[in-house]
């Protein structure tokens, strides 16, 4: 059915269609929304509609629907079959002479790194779609530089550029350019990225993107509700997928329309149990709160350095934060200062471990980039960090809100708590939650291992998350491999720090509805067999109960508030759970943030497996409630945000683990095979003191 109703998609001659179900408009201009191009890389922007046929609950509980999504998709593409060599020219830096492992190299690789290319030489000129089909790896050394083996027996060797000349009578005419190295049946290939050719229909990935291409796509979507809604109606008939005729058979109905509830907002008290106002007219948003008192649990920072660039320093900036960390009830001593000479940090790393200072606070000027290099080392000497652009420094002076989320920022690093939240269903110190993401970065380098991010209340206050990131081979289950030895790492933690848990909630980000049946069945049986393994000699059986639950974000439901008449955002804590839900697991959408700007999307959650039946099953409101508490636990921005703590944190921790193994330039390998325990080992914060700090906050 999914297929039958894209057929007037398929058909349609304005029409490119990307996988079998996103279907994009050649000519855009039939809809009103705004179209983008980038000088490097001659990327153009494309707008269309994804969709979906799904079985759903319907309004008759005893026979099931057949629901269509549509959502709107506004994207960058590739150019068609672009010489791959005339690309590149188009890059800020590029000559053709460049270095591989030049930077400009190394940033115009990115833009490349996992792109379709055909082979447009020898016979292989001009067959198009029809040609070899290789991915991009990355640049590698020039086609007089690389050599390789073209005779076994007699050990013959030749380097690329008088291979194509003896081959091909091709002369190369950049044999200074670094090669494009791809991966082939024997191995790794390299050729000169003038014989290639980028493939048609490629869309541009995030990782990608090099300049602001993501700012901007995500600004081109931002569109108020009312506009997004008519907008994305306009695509959906202009590529096809509106028919009340299909075929002859199939009507497609105007949107359904459904009653959803606001769940009630959570109390957020500060120091001395002071609450904080979330009615307050005033506030620009429902669910924005103020400071209401000092932190909750503030904490103690007597050690502490701040670090500038040699002959910038901020002249007043350590009094600010200083006052502003007692203005909000922590202790602080004045710290000392320490400069960064030539660009080399690892001097100042290296001293601060040596002396047991508490926290490396660095101000930089954004120009100097220094980020992940400094979190690479913070990992790598275990001394905790944080950074600020010199820019945003100089504002601590006239913006007290800056100064707050600076500290707010600064207490959670060092273990505190800035405000607790008073919620029935968020009030079990007994009760382990869990949280796992995947970003699906690589690092750079598609062949590098992806970053599993994980977060839980494992802390001494079971509103404390804190967390890591695991390396695994990119794969369809990238969880499954890792969660035993990652809860029993967490069940440790969060025994020594307030004791074992009796109930475990798990939630797992972006996982696909195709996959809940491995978690119903797979990742239970690692979740029960990690609580087995952590079952010690003489002590209580450990039997907690489990409940799992996966979230996405990436469906195609979209869902607006009709508010008389008017199409508006959801309001945040908005929850529907009939429906358009599954007519087989127990599902809700659930909106919690405010959407500061554009459209909200709601996140669907569903409930996949428990050990909570009958009588002692857990009600549905009270996980949607819990759920809803759960997003106003961020501690440091003073509102709810997209997704549950645990998840958010987790996808943060995710980004870091990426980030990390760019620094180190990839992971470790051994016989040729990359070795992910020596990586997670040497590259993770599971055997750091860090571990047990929300050092990523």
């Amino acid at each position: 059915m999914n297929i039958i109703v894209s057929g007037p998609a398929f058909e349609n001659k304005n029409v490119i269609t990307v996988g079998a179900c996103v279907h994009y408009l050649i000519d855009p201009t039939v809809v009103d929304v705004a179209y983008k191009e980038y000088a490097e890389g001659q990327l153009y922007s494309g707008v269309g509609a994804s969709k979906s046929v799904k079985t759903l609950e319907g309004t008759d509980k005893k026979v099931p629907s057949l629901f269509m999504t549509t959502e709107m998709k506004t994207t960058l593409f590739h150019p068609d079959y672009a010489p791959l060599v005339e690309l590149l020219q188009t890059f800020r830096g590029f000559s053709t002479t460049l270095k591989a492992n030049s930077p400009a190299a190394q940033r115009i690789e990115k833009a490349f790194v996992g792109l379709d290319v055909v082979l447009n030489y020898g016979v292989h000129k001009g067959l198009g779609e029809d040609g070899v089909v290789m991915k991009i790896r990355r640049f590698h050394t020039s086609a007089k530089e690389t050599c390789f083996e073209v005779e076994k027996s007699t050990r013959e060797f030749t380097n690329v550029f008088d291979y194509f000349k003896k081959k091909y009578g091709i002369t190369l005419k950049y044999p200074d350019l670094f090669t494009i190295e791809a991966k082939g049946k024997q191995g790794k290939i390299h050729f000169p990225a003038e014989v290639l050719l980028l493939c048609p229909n490629q869309t541009v990935t995030n990782d990608q993107m090099i300049n602001n291409e993501q700012a901007d796509m995500i600004k081109m979507s931002a569109a108020q509700p009312h506009i997004r809604k008519t907008t994305t109606d306009t695509i959906v008939r202009n590529v096809g997928l509106a028919s009340n005729n299909i075929y002859g058979f199939i009507k497609v109905e105007d949107p359904v329309n459904l009653e959803g509830m606001v769940l009630p907002k959570p109390k957020i008290a500060f120091a001395g149990n002071q609450l904080a106002d979330l009615a307050n007219p005033k506030s620009r948003f429902p669910t924005d709160f103020n400071r209401a008192g000092q932190y909750y649990d503030a904490k103690e920072l007597t050690k502490w350095e701040l670090v500038f660039v040699q002959n910038e320093e901020v002249q007043g900036l350590a009094k600010q934060l200083a006052d502003e960390m007692v203005n909000n009830g922590m202790k602080c001593s004045n710290p000392t200062m320490s400069f960064i000479i030539r660009g080399d940090l690892e001097p100042i790393f290296k001293k601060a471990k040596a002396a047991g200072t508490q926290l490396l606070f660095f101000v930089v000027k954004s120009r100097y980039n220094y980020h992940q290099q400094i979190k690479a080392l913070e990992q790598k000497y275990d001394v905790l960090t944080q950074e600020i652009r010199a820019e945003t420094a100089e504002k601590v002076f006239r913006q007290p809100q800056t100064r707050l989320n600076i500290i707010n920022k600064t207490n959670m690093k060092l273990g505190g708590l800035n405000y607790a939240i008073g919620s029935e269903a968020f009030n079990k110190p007994n009760r382990l939650i869990v949280g796992f993401v995947t970003s699906q970065r690589v690092g750079g380098n598609p062949d590098y291992p992806i970053s599993v991010g994980f977060a839980a209340n494992m802390l001494k206050h079971h509103q404390k998350f804190a967390g890591g990131y695991v390396y695994v081979h990119r794969d369809r289950d990238v969880f499954g491999s890792i969660i035993k030895d990652t809860l029993l790492a967490i069940f440790k933690t969060c025994t020594e720090q307030r004791g074992r848990p009796d109930d475990i909630l798990l939630y797992f980000n972006g996982v696909s509805e195709g996959q809940f049946s491995m978690i119903n069945e797979e990742f239970s049986a690692r979740v029960k067999e990690a609580c087995m393994a952590f079952q010690k000699e003489g002590t209580p059986p450990f039997r907690p109960h489990i409940t799992i639950i996966a979230s996405s974000k990436a469906h195609n439901e979209r869902l607006y508030k009709s508010d008389k008449g008017r199409i508006v955002n959801l309001e945040p804590g908005t929850v529907v759970d009939h429906t358009i839900v599954s007519n087989v697991y127990t599902e809700w959408y659930h909106a919690s943030a405010v959407a500061r700007q554009g459209t909200a999307k709601a996140t669907k959650f569903t409930l996949i497996f428990t050990t909570k039946a009958g009588p002692q099953a857990e009600p549905l409101w009270h996980l949607e409630q819990l759920t809803n508490d759960l997003c106003y636990d961020h501690q440091i921005v003073f509102h709810p945000v997209g997704l549950p703590v645990p998840l958010y944190i987790a996808d943060r921790y995710s980004q870091r683990g990426a980030m990390v193994l760019a620094a180190n330039q990839g992971p470790i390998y051994n016989e040729g095979q990359i070795d992910l325990a020596a990586t997670n080992s040497a590259y993770g914060y599971g055997e750091k003191k860090l571990f047990t700090t929300r050092f990523n906050a």
